[in-house]
C-alpha cells in the first residue's frame, strides 16, 4: 500500500510546486484579454491587483529560476551559469519594456531599472553574500579571474549606457542623439555576445573553481545527479514559467507610476521595485550558494546578470524606442554617478584578490543603504 501511494504524493507535490506557473499563465491570460481591473490604480481594486500581480509574477519567477537552475546542472558551468543568466534577464527586459510601454512611455524606468540592478547586486546582495560566507571568520575564496573578466566589461557597459549620455552635448540632460543610441545599442550587444563567446568557449576555466576540500567535491558531483524531472520536462517549464512573466509584465505597466505618485514616492523607487522582482530568485540561489561556501558560484551568478543588464536591456529599449517613439533618458543624475563609481572602485579592490571576507560585505551593504538615502534625499529637495 505505501509502495503504491508514495509515486501517487510524489506527483502529487511536483503538480503543486508547478502552481505558480499555472497562475502565473492564467493571470497573463486576464492581463492580455483586458479582464483585469480598470479604474484608479491606488483605489482598493487596483491596489489588491498590483499586489497580486507582483506574488504571482515573483512566484513565476521563482519557479522560472528552479527549472533553470535543474537545466543549468546537466549543462555545468559556465553554460548553467548562462541559463540563470539569460533567463532572468528575459523576465526583466519584459518587465521594463512592458512598464515602459504601460506607463505612456516613462523615459526614466529603464535607466531607473538598469542602475537598480547594478546598485542591488554589487552592493546589497554581494554584500549580504560575503557577509553570510564570511561570518565565522574565514576568508573565502574564487577564481579571480571571474571578476577580473566581468568588472571590465560591466565597468565598459556602464560608462557608454548610463554615463557617457549624461555629458554629450547632441542633446540636454541625459539623452543621446538617434545615432549615438544606434551605437550605443549596437556596441552593447556586440560587446555582450563576444563575452558570452569567450565565456562558453575558450575562457570557460576563467569561471570555475575547484572546490578546496574533498567533501566540497563529493557534493557537488552529488548535486549534479539528484534525481527529478527529466531535462526536457524542466526546459518545457521554464519556458511555460517565463512566458507568464512576460504577460503579467504588461499588466504591471502603467500602475507602478501611478501608485508612486499617488502615495508621494520618489519615481526612481519604481526602478527598484522592478529590479528586485526580476533579481528575487537569481538573488536568492546566489545567497544560497554564499551560504554552502560557493563563492565562485555566488559570483558568477551576480556578476552575469549584471553584465546582461546592461548588455541586453539597453538594446531592447533602444529598440522599442524606435518602434514606439518613447525616448528612455540614460544618463544618471550626479549623485548616482558618483555612488556607481564609488560602487565600482570598492568591487574592484574587494574582488582583485580572490578573497572576500566578512568586512568587505559591511562595506558593501553600507553603499546600498547610502544609495537608498540618496534617493529619500534628492525626491525630499525642493
Amino acid at each position: 500500500m505505501s509502495n503504491a501511494t508514495a509515486p501517487t504524493g510524489h506527483r502529487l507535490r511536483s503538480l503543486v510546486r508547478e502552481l505558480p506557473i499555472v497562475l502565473g499563465l492564467l493571470t497573463g491570460a486576464a492581463v492580455l484579454a483586458h479582464w483585469s481591473p480598470g479604474g484608479d490604480p491606488a483605489g482598493a481594486a487596483g491596489i489588491a491587483w498590483s499586489a497580486w500581480l507582483v506574488v504571482a509574477i515573483t512566484a513565476a519567477a521563482f519557479r522560472a529560476m528552479g527549472h533553470a537552475d535543474h537545466v543549468a546542472e546537466h549543462l555545468g558551468e559556465p553554460l548553467g551559469t548562462v541559463v540563470l543568466t539569460l533567463s532572468a534577464i528575459t523576465i526583466e527586459v519584459a518587465a521594463v519594456c512592458a512598464i515602459m510601454l504601460g506607463s505612456d512611455g516613462d523615459p526614466d524606468v529603464a535607466r531607473d531599472t538598469m542602475f537598480a540592478v547594478i546598485m542591488l547586486i554589487l552592493n546589497l546582495f554581494l554584500g549580504i553574500g560575503l557577509l553570510i560566507a564570511g561570518w565565522r571568520g574565514a576568508e573565502r575564496e574564487f577564481n579571480p579571474q571571474s571578476s577580473g573578466a566581468y568588472l571590465p566589461l560591466l565597468i565598459t557597459l556602464s560608462g557608454i549606457t548610463l554615463v557617457l549620455p549624461r555629458f554629450t552635448t547632441s542633446t540636454e540632460g541625459g539623452w543621446m542623439s538617434a545615432p549615438m543610441e544606434v551605437f550605443v545599442g549596437v556596441s552593447s550587444l556586440i560587446l555582450y555576445g563576444v563575452f558570452l563567446v569567450m565565456q562558453t568557449t575558450r575562457h570557460r576555466a576563467f569561471f570555475a573553481h575547484e572546490p578546496a576540500r574533498a567533501e566540497d567535491r563529493r557534493a557537488e558531483a552529488a548535486g549534479h545527479h539528484r534525481p527529478g524531472m527529466p531535462l526536457w520536462g524542466s526546459i518545457a517549464l521554464l519556458v511555460l514559467s517565463l512566458l507568464a512573466v512576460v504577460a503579467m509584465a504588461e499588466g504591471l505597466g502603467g500602475r507602478t507610476r501611478a501608485l508612486l505618485q499617488a502615495w508621494y514616492l520618489p519615481l526612481p523607487l519604481g526602478g527598484v521595485l522592478v529590479a528586485l522582482l526580476v533579481l528575487a530568485p537569481e538573488g536568492m540561489a546566489a545567497l544560497v550558494a554564499a551560504r554552502r561556501g560557493e563563492m565562485q558560484r555566488c559570483i558568477n551568478v551576480l556578476l552575469g546578470s549584471a553584465v546582461a543588464t546592461i548588455g541586453l536591456t539597453a538594446p531592447a529599449v533602444i529598440a522599442i524606442r524606435f518602434i514606439t517613439g518613447a525616448t528612455p533618458e540614460f544618463g544618471l543624475h550626479p549623485p548616482f554617478l558618483v555612488l556607481l563609481a564609488i560602487s565600482f572602485f570598492v568591487s574592484a579592490l574587494t574582488l582583485v584578490r580572490g578573497k572576500v571576507s566578512a568586512l568587505h560585505g559591511a562595506i558593501h551593504v553600507m553603499l546600498f543603504l547610502a544609495w537608498i538615502a540618496t534617493i529619500l534625499d534628492e525626491s525630499s529637495a525642493p
